[in-house]
Formats: C-alpha cells, structure tokens, sequence
C-alpha cells in the first residue's frame, strides 16, 4: 500500500463478510486485555485505571487503546466486520473506523485476513 499524504491513515477495503482468524498471539493478548481490564474495574478510580490499562495494553503492542474491544470479539469467535456489526454499533464505530482497527491488529500481527487482498485493489491495473 502507497502512502496517500491527502489521506494518512487510509485503510483496506475489507469487505463485511471478508473473514479473518485471531492468531496466537493475538488469543494472547486478548487474555491480557481481559485481565488487565477486570484488575481495571476493581481500582478505586476505576474510570482512569481502565483508560490508563488500555493505554498500557495498546502501547505494549503498537495499536490503539480502543482496538482490544475488537480483538477481544475476535478471539471469542467473530471472523468477519459482519460478525463484529452489534460491537460496532454498541461502541459507535464506523466501517471506516473498524477497518482502521483491523488494519493495525493485522499490522501488529494479531489478527491475519484468511484470503490475501491483492495488490490490483489499491492501484489501477496496469495493462502489459
């Protein structure tokens, strides 16, 4: 993918139905979100130690601190931006937005897409 400076953070066209799988380390690090926001919720400022655990969580991994709600759905059993469709509205996330997420879980190495997007989808075909 070419840098586009109009657009900085332009992400994949993953269709709703494109399937994905959670690898290993993506299991891994949806079971430290999981614990890493439940010891969160039991602080006494709980509002400012899950924001700080997300922080914590996201930085550890090079991705955002809302992408683990996504990555936590993921490694229960959602493969497709259709089967994340309640988590997206719930949380107020676009398809834009949820693409973006996939695109640095995918990035981070803890998600992978199960068919390759090709190359011909960013840029025109270029006749021989």
């Amino acid at each position: 993918m070419s840098h586009d400076w109009r657009n900085p953070e332009r992400v994949a066209p993953w269709k709703p139905r494109h399937r994905f799988r959670t690898t290993e380390a993506g299991i891994v690090a949806a079971a430290r979100y999981r614990e890493m926001m439940s010891a969160a919720q039991r602080a006494q400022d709980a509002r400012v130690a899950l924001d700080e655990a997300k922080q914590e969580w996201a930085s550890s991994l090079g991705v955002r601190s809302g992408d683990g709600i996504l990555l936590e759905e993921m490694a229960g059993g959602a493969v497709s931006l259709a089967d994340l469709q309640p988590t997206l509205e719930a949380c107020n996330l676009t398809l834009r937005e949820a693409r973006g997420v996939l695109d640095r879980l995918i990035a981070a190495g803890l998600i992978e897409p199960l068919e390759g997007i090709t190359q011909d989808r960013w840029s025109p075909r270029s006749s021989p």
